[in-house]
């Protein structure tokens, strides 16, 4: 035993402190390799193992969606039976839960002709900090899918203010009343 510490001790000593120190180096690289690269690895394997079975089923008979089934399904996910006012209800609560302050909006609905999507265009002026502004944004699209963000404006009064002013506009998208019907 003292003589395994003793040919540790002379070896430390033979590599010097640049030696010890790429040692470490290795060392690290090889935790990092174990912790982030094979888990990432074994992520791609299985993605990839999905990839192939779906192209797999393609070949089998399994054809893509027909232009027509990919428009439908694409429709459907905008037919979530929850109206304008209700989405809008939602913004308004998620500015609350970030405790923004709600300025003067301005609304316009959007409706054409044979079309079965309408759009509620809405503009909110809020006033909080920087951090709650994208903490809602994020919120706000996150659990509000069929909303979109289409423009956005800060305005700080002096350089020194927390409090920022932003101008949002936010496009709602939803199913026209009596589109549902026709398109079954």
């Amino acid at each position: 035993m003292k003589r395994a510490g003793r040919l540790l001790r002379r070896a430390l000593r033979r590599l010097g402190a640049p030696g010890i120190a790429g040692i470490g180096v290795l060392a690290a690289c090889a935790a990092m390799l174990v912790s982030t690269q094979l888990p990432l690895q074994a992520r791609i394997a299985t993605e990839r193992a999905a990839l192939e079975g779906r192209a797999a089923g393609r070949e089998r008979g399994g054809a893509p969606l027909s232009p027509e089934a990919g428009l439908e399904a694409f429709y459907r996910f905008f037919a979530t039976g929850v109206g304008a006012e209700q989405q809008l209800e939602r913004l308004f609560a998620l500015a609350r839960r970030h405790q923004l302050e709600l300025l003067q909006g301005t609304y316009r609905y959007n409706r054409g002709q044979g079309e079965k999507l309408a759009r509620y265009e809405v503009t909110l002026p809020v006033k909080g900090t920087y951090a709650q502004i994208r903490r809602f944004l994020a919120a706000a699209l996150n659990e509000i899918p069929v909303a979109s963000l289409d423009r956005i404006a800060f305005e700080r009064k002096r350089a020194a203010d927390s409090q920022v002013e932003a101008a949002i506009r936010f496009t709602l998208f939803v199913e026209q009343p009596g589109a549902a019907r026709e398109a079954r």
